[in-house]
């Protein structure tokens, strides 16, 4: 047990910080938005978004504390997942989306169905300014989005351009492609993988700013589905970064002994665990 004088001289920001460059290294990656910066990446993830993932849609667009008048805020908003359906419940929403192929998705999709109070910001959070947004905002939410590399500023821009309520949605433990990494990395790349932050982390940074929201964990199976395991491999080798043959061969023994058949197709379950956290901006009245 950490003892509390120690514990409270935890800086939970730098922590966030350490785990994201650490695990972005890990991943060559620059953060989350150059992943889906494709076409391509951009409609299976909107498709996705009407299939497996709808639950996911489903259980963010109603936690949102939102009604007819409601003038909302999507940090990393993607291919439209949640500001499309919330658009016909409230009276504005901004898209924020550092994405250019997820902001054409959703410049697509706003367009067919004729939807006129949704406005698209493409910045990044951290690189945003207030005046190219519309504040202030009765919700501002962000939906499994928490790439910004300091937390604790992220944070308090939410903060400051709320009115209302902050809704911020991030995983309780591993989310799938996680968990698969840190049974398979060692065999692919020859180190162990460290995951990116998660809900402890930011549970801590929010109480140590004075911040103590509501928190709500929703546990999940998420099942990946493919027509056969080399459409599974082809699919999933971006992620896992596989590069070689025997890379490959790897993966696929990996998701031979665990994918099972089901019908015309194969299919893998992982549980996973999803969390939820809300709090008043700290201007607003907490007895409302």
């Amino acid at each position: 047990m950490i003892p509390s004088a120690e514990y409270d001289e935890i800086d939970w920001n730098e922590v966030w910080k350490e785990r994201m460059k650490v695990n972005n290294t890990l991943k060559r990656s620059r953060g989350c938005s150059y992943f889906w910066n494709t076409k391509k990446k951009a409609r299976e993830y909107a498709a996705s978004s009407e299939e497996e993932e709808c639950s996911r849609v489903r259980w963010v667009a109603s936690s949102l504390p939102i009604t007819a008048d409601s003038r909302v805020l999507d940090i990393g908003a993607g291919p439209g997942s949640i500001s499309i359906p919330v658009s016909s419940q409230v009276a504005e929403v901004t898209a924020l989306e550092p994405s250019l192929a997820m902001r054409e998705v959703l410049e697509t999709a706003i367009s067919e169905a004729g939807i006129t109070n949704i406005s698209i910001v493409g910045s990044h959070w951290e690189d945003v300014r207030t005046e190219d947004l519309k504040p202030p905002y009765d919700v501002v939410f962000a939906s499994f989005s928490l790439g910004m590399p300091d937390l604790k500023e992220a944070v308090m821009k939410m903060n400051e351009v709320c009115s209302g309520t902050v809704v911020v949605f991030q995983f309780a433990g591993l989310p799938y492609w996680e968990q698969i990494m840190q049974s398979l990395w060692p065999a692919l790349h020859g180190i162990p993988y460290l995951p990116g932050p998660k809900i402890d982390v930011l549970f801590n940074l929010l109480y140590s700013m004075g911040i103590y929201p509501d928190v709500a964990i929703s546990p999940h199976v998420h099942t990946l589905r493919f027509p056969d395991l080399d459409l599974a491999c082809d699919n999933l080798s971006g992620r896992f970064l596989i590069e070689t043959p025997e890379q490959r061969a790897i993966l696929r023994e990996y998701l031979e002994e665990r994918f099972r058949p089901d019908g015309d197709s194969i299919l893998l379950q992982v549980p996973v665990h999803r969390a939820r956290l809300t709090w008043k901006a700290p201007h607003v009245d907490q007895s409302l």
